[in-house]
């Protein structure tokens, strides 16, 4: 825990610097949990916004305020190594289902978002720090949200995904064979909750 807290006070301040100058990004992802549960170490910085940016004018800008060590553009994102920590700028053109949080003065997404963008990463990649945060959160909310809106909310999200096919990504425990036991139980509660595919 302590580890985790120093990695997290060291990220909270550049993230913070980060946000005031570019005020439309928010974090949504693991370090977001990171910073407000102590829960896993996470050493990247993902900073989202619904709306699209321009790469170019963010190039520049970071360029001019922060020398970054490298500069590497994708479809949707644009990562920087700025002062040794790889700080992704990501278009992710889904709406968020809650309101903002501010933590350490801090804009992310709420922790139920959150685990409605974790289970859609799962279904489009294999990583095993998803399955890890969703059953993170499973474990955490389980006696205040109600999950049997997790389907809707997800499709809500995310127009023309089927969430039962997401989910069942998610619960393909063969291709994260190194998961503890805590992780698929809780897990498992999530499919409980789901009516299979016919």
């Amino acid at each position: 825990m302590a580890r985790i807290k120093k990695i997290a006070k060291e990220k909270i301040e550049l993230i913070r610097e980060i946000q005031e100058r570019f005020p439309k990004f928010y974090l949504a992802g693991g370090t977001a949990l990171m910073i407000k549960h102590y829960h896993r170490v996470s050493v990247d910085i993902d900073l989202f916004s619904t709306s699209s940016f321009s790469f170019n004018r963010l190039i520049s800008r970071i360029n001019k305020l922060y020398n970054p060590e490298k500069v590497i553009r994708g479809e949707d994102n644009i990562d920087f190594i700025i002062k040794g920590t790889i700080v992704s700028f990501v278009f992710f053109p889904f709406k968020n289902i809650k309101r903002f949080e501010y933590i350490h003065g801090i804009k992310k997404t709420s922790d139920y978002d959150i685990l409605l963008n974790k289970i859609y990463a799962a279904g489009r990649r294999i990583d095993p720090k998803d399955p890890i945060d969703v059953a993170f959160l499973v474990k955490t909310y389980w006696n205040s949200w109600d999950f049997k809106k997790l389907p809707k909310d997800f499709e809500r999200k995310f127009p023309g995904n089927d969430y039962r096919i997401f989910l069942g990504a998610l619960l393909s425990f063969d291709d994260y064979p190194s998961l503890p036991d805590w992780v698929k139980e809780e897990l498992s509660k999530l499919k409980e909750l789901t009516i299979p595919i016919p």
